[in-house]
């Protein structure tokens, strides 16, 4: 058999998975075609004596092809998901190759989850597609993003709380930004029951090891430890757009130093990251939201 036809093998015979990982990045069946057709290109003309594993190489090649895609769809106006569900499920026949393969696609990759998806940063939707749907290491997601595996880790995780609350009535851009309003306001004032009233019972605050380092605790748990943590605080803090969707942010001499990420169900907080991670922070779209007259 001469290069060309093993390469060739050796494609076609990853390709329904290069298509898996494509399409659940991607969400676009143009861009998962351009995709795989890029990662064939690399593929030839590769020195392909040096490649050990081939369905990894070719998963990181795909998955960094896709990540330049996504980082190109930012710098243009987003447009819709337009596919419709015919065109999904002939995605879906092509993709997969046993019945099994099928059912794992169709219910991994609806119509909700697509939506949430595109409101997570690029590397976040790298981070959450290889480590949670095809258990690629956060080391190898590393390699592929240029980050570190904590950072890789965080994003990872941020994104799968998204994706949990995505079909909550609490998704509402509107009504995470009147919360956080609140709560600012009420952090900043010591308005404890305020705060109270604003959190989940089972709330959780997270910190980041940077963080860590300038004297925030990793972990409180409850509605009163992170109460406690906040009355009073918060003074120098901004509300802000965190890809979207209303937040916190410390900064100095207009850089960003911590993000304060808000998870919400039902209207209560659930969860908030404290971000300090460079590495996390520069895959951040933040927007500072104007301070109202009064406020």
């Amino acid at each position: 058999m001469d290069d060309e036809s093993f390469l060739t093998q050796q494609f076609e015979s990853n390709r329904p998975h290069l298509r898996a990982v494509a399409y659940r990045i991607l969400g676009n069946t143009e861009d998962v075609d351009d995709a795989l057709q890029e990662a064939w290109l690399r593929l030839s003309t590769s020195n392909s004596a040096q490649i050990e594993n081939f369905a990894g190489w070719l998963t990181t090649v795909v998955s960094r092809i896709c990540l330049n895609t996504l980082r190109a769809r930012q710098r243009r106006p987003a447009q819709p998901i337009d596919e419709t569900r015919a065109d999904r499920e002939r995605f879906v026949e092509r993709t997969a190759t046993t019945p099994e393969e099928r059912a794992v696609i169709a219910d991994s990759m609806g119509w909700a989850l697509l939506i949430v998806l595109e409101t997570l940063s690029p590397a976040e939707r790298i981070a959450f597609v290889l480590h949670d749907m095809f258990s690629v290491s956060f080391d190898e997601i590393a390699e592929i993003l240029g980050k570190s595996s904590e950072a890789c880790r965080q994003l990872a995780s941020r994104a799968r709380r998204r994706v949990r609350t995505a079909e909550e009535p609490s998704s509402n851009p509107q009504r995470q930004r009147e919360v956080v309003d609140a709560f600012l306001s009420a952090s900043k004032s010591g308005d404890f029951q305020t705060l109270l009233s604003l959190l989940s019972p089972d709330v959780e605050l997270i910190a980041d090891p940077t963080v860590v380092d300038i004297g925030a605790p990793m972990h409180l748990f409850g509605p009163h430890d992170v109460a406690t943590r906040f009355s009073g605080g918060a003074r120098a803090a901004r509300t802000a757009l965190l890809n979207g969707r209303a937040g916190l942010v410390w900064a100095q001499g207009g850089t960003p130093k911590v993000a304060f990420d808000f998870t919400m169900v039902a209207g209560l907080i659930t969860n908030i990251d404290m971000i300090s991670d460079e590495d996390v922070l520069e895959e951040m779209r933040i927007e500072y939201v104007a301070r109202e007259r009064g406020r």
